[in-house]
């Protein structure tokens, strides 16, 4: 079914592994169609509790296939292929599932956008990170400009889109874009307990905390309150909360059930 990446379902982990070692898993159009068939193959399944996108080989993405780009000839289609990127790295975002992003490689331009989309981002310590397109006269065109100046402070976003140079890990966790740093040969198992932890958390209040998180950077402090007052209340009736208390109240683990 896929070409381009590898998808697979384990102990309620989906992972997703970008697979075209031999150009540094660069996003072509082809990815990204298949991305978009991924998520909405997550979406389908409820068992799905997080996933986690990996590369395949020394690299995460190396980012947008240059070569592909070339060939769109047109402005306009590469205006709808930026339009497609950023529409399935949207959707990435707004999962109701948690996404982890194991940049067990290099991370350029639209690979460093796909990280950036995530909701957590493991590094291995020899991996780096950035938006190298203005050294091609262009500038990222995958949320890069955006996602970015959320995540640093204004003078890092600019110093990695004004450059072009990437940040290497420990300075990637210093600005506070990566979760943790883990010696590469553990970036997969660390990525593995980490989705296992997520996925035994209880799935309406983690779809719950995403949109609320989310939300704060658009609301106004009184109207996130709200909004939190009401997810709250919402989760208490829930089955999942009541496990979740009764759980708590008699020692042992709660099992939730995603209702």
């Amino acid at each position: 079914m896929y070409e381009t990446l590898r998808f697979e379902v384990e102990e309620s982990i989906g992972w997703v592994r970008l697979a075209r070692p031999q150009k540094l898993n660069a996003i072509s159009p082809q990815m990204v169609r298949e991305l978009r068939a991924v998520v909405d193959a997550v979406r389908a399944d409820a068992s799905i509790r997080a996933v986690v996108f990996i590369g395949t080989g020394r690299a995460f993405s190396a980012g947008a296939d240059i070569a592909e780009l070339v060939g769109l000839a047109s402005s306009t289609r590469l205006l709808r292929f930026l339009e497609e990127i950023q529409g399935v790295y949207d959707e990435i975002e707004a999962l109701d599932r948690p996404t982890l992003a194991a940049v067990n490689g290099l991370a350029y331009g639209g690979g460093c956008e796909l990280a950036i989309a995530c909701d957590l981002r493991i590094m291995a310590e020899s991996a780096t990170l950035g938006v190298p397109e203005i050294l091609i006269g262009m500038l990222p065109g995958g949320g890069g400009t955006q996602r970015l100046s959320r995540l640093l402070p204004p003078a890092i976003a600019k110093q990695l889109i004004f450059f072009g140079e990437p940040l290497d890990a420990a300075s990637a966790a210093r600005h506070g874009i990566v979760n943790s740093v883990v010696p590469d040969e553990a970036i997969e198992p660390t990525a593995r307990r980490w989705a296992k932890k997520l996925a035994s958390r209880p799935p309406l209040a983690l779809a719950a905390a995403k949109r609320l998180v989310r939300a704060a950077g658009n609301a106004d402090l009184q109207s996130g309150l709200d909004a939190e007052r009401t997810a709250v209340g919402f989760l208490y009736g829930t089955e999942d909360g009541r496990e979740g208390l009764a759980a708590f109240l008699e020692k042992r683990p709660a099992k939730f059930r995603g209702r």
